[in-house]
Formats: structure tokens, sequence, C-alpha cells
């Protein structure tokens, strides 16, 4: 009998634990589209969660480019992901294509689920695939989430012009 009252303790302990970890930005990402207009432009690097690393200057610098033609330049992105390139390829920099969509959803305070739109990129690494807007109106900001989204490590981009 002790032992089924600590195996219910125990695992009472366990959902407690893992149920409490959330998305520590999932209040600033933008849960309604916005307007296509009102995301073309040039964003620029604001800051980053990744304490263990620090940013050059060439990668304070970074920006994010969409243009009116549904194609993208990104410079200098700092390449902070953890992948196997981090040495050799410091700055990912990159051109393609984008488009608004959704990229992933959160849960809101009533416990249902909304939609975070975002925009995807092609032709560019992985991780750099999905960034999320983050705003409730223009001007919007883009986020770009690394690895599982309760470790609260991110880096912002504002919107310049």
């Amino acid at each position: 009998m002790k032992n089924l009252i600590a195996n219910i303790v125990f695992t009472t302990f366990l959902i407690l634990i893992t149920s409490c970890q959330f998305d520590p930005y999932a209040g600033e990402l933008t849960t309604d589209k916005p307007k296509r207009e009102d995301v073309i432009g040039v964003y620029q690097f604001e800051g980053q969660t990744i304490f263990e690393v620090s940013i050059d200057k060439l990668g304070q610098n970074a920006t994010i480019v969409l243009r009116p033609d549904s194609t993208y330049q990104v410079n200098n992105i700092p390449n902070v992901f953890g992948g196997m390139d981090d040495e050799e390829k410091k700055h990912i920099s990159a051109k393609g294509n984008w488009k608004i969509e959704t990229i992933r959803t959160v849960e809101n305070r009533w416990g249902s689920l909304e939609k975070v739109w975002g925009i995807t990129l092609t032709n560019i690494d992985q991780i750099l695939t999905n960034i999320s807007f983050t705003g409730d109106k223009a001007p919007y900001g883009l986020m770009i989430i690394v690895d599982d989204p309760t470790l609260g490590q991110m880096m912002s981009f504002q919107k310049k012009r």
C-alpha cells in the first residue's frame, strides 16, 4: 500500500512539473493574421536570450528584408543554433522567397490553441525556415525561436522601415 501511495504522489509530481512548462514569449507572438503590406520592410537584429553566446559586431547588424515581390534577403544572422557548422559558418546570409503562414500554435489563457503567424522562407538553413511575427499590430517584429520554445531562447528583430 505504501508503494501505491508513493507511486501516486510521484506521478502527480511529474504531471505538475511537466504541465507547468510554457513558452515565455507566447504572449508576444502574433495570433491574428497580419496584412501583407504591414510586414514588408527591413528588420534589424535587436537582441537575443541565448546567454552563453556573444554576438559580434557583424551579427549585431543582422537584417531580414521582406520585399513586396515575395523575395527576401537575410544578412549576417549569427549562427547560434547549435549546428555542426557553427565554427565554420559564423553568420547566415541567404536569398529566396517568403510568405505569411501559420507556423505553430500557442495555448491562450483560456486553454484553447491559437494560430501563430509568421513567415516561411525558402532556400535557407532549416532553423530559419519558420520565423514568428511579434506584436498585436503594425509595426510587427520577428522572432526566431531556438530549439524548444519552453527554453526561452530566441533572437528578436524589429522593423526599421
